[in-house]
């Protein structure tokens, strides 16, 4: 027989005292960039996500909630942390900032988990991405710009100049491309990213202004 919702009410009520009487204050005490660094060195990652993790947390979370212990968090210290990396500050993109608040809230799961705190208050909190910037024309660089560009940089980087501009890659895919991927007889149409690593070379012809 189904609860109706004063009995639902009162039996989550008492659910929650229950999480709270088996929560040792004592180690609630312990600070949140502790235990998110105690909590990392524990996964089982692998080593440029652990450095990714780590310098979000030493370079974001550190900064932030330095001094809030794990007892000591609420939801609005998460919404408010959420906010800060996305804003002028920190400037983060809106996707980053989901991305990155779904590692602290594994994080203060793990201290559910724990039974450091009753509850995870940093669950479930997202920023909208509805407010995108549209790009300005006037900033993308004009074609001789993007020469001028490749004339003055290393030229293993020039190859990674024409990719961004021609094509909108990240940095990251532009710098794993290399003369390997480049299809027999093929200048124009879809690059395959085949390994990663700064290029190794220029395409003939694919330069050339």
């Amino acid at each position: 027989m189904g609860l109706d919702g004063t009995d639902a009410f009162a039996a989550n009520a008492e659910n929650d005292e229950k999480a709270r009487a088996c929560v040792d204050p004592a180690r609630g005490a312990s600070l949140l960039w502790v235990w998110a660094q105690e909590w990392l060195e524990r996964r089982v990652i692998g080593e440029s996500t652990r450095r990714n993790n780590e310098g979000f947390v030493r370079n974001h979370l550190v900064p932030r909630l330095r001094t809030k212990p794990l007892a000591g968090l609420a939801r609005r210290d998460f919404e408010k942390f959420a906010k800060d990396i996305h804003g002028c500050g920190a400037g983060l993109a809106a996707a980053t900032v989901n991305d990155r608040m779904v590692l602290v809230a594994a994080v203060l799961e793990a201290a559910v988990v724990d039974k450091r705190i009753p509850d995870n208050p940093a669950r479930g909190i997202l920023i909208s991405r509805r407010d995108a910037l549209a790009v300005d024309e006037d900033e993308l660089p004009t074609p001789t710009e993007v020469d001028l560009i490749a004339e003055h940089i290393a030229p293993q980087y020039r190859l990674t100049d024409y990719l961004q501009s021609g094509t909108g890659q990240r940095p990251s895919e532009a710098l794993a491309f290399s003369v390997e991927c480049r299809r027999p007889r093929l200048r124009q149409g879809p690059l395959a990213v085949q390994r990663q690593g700064p290029p190794s070379g220029l395409p003939d012809g694919l330069l050339a202004p």
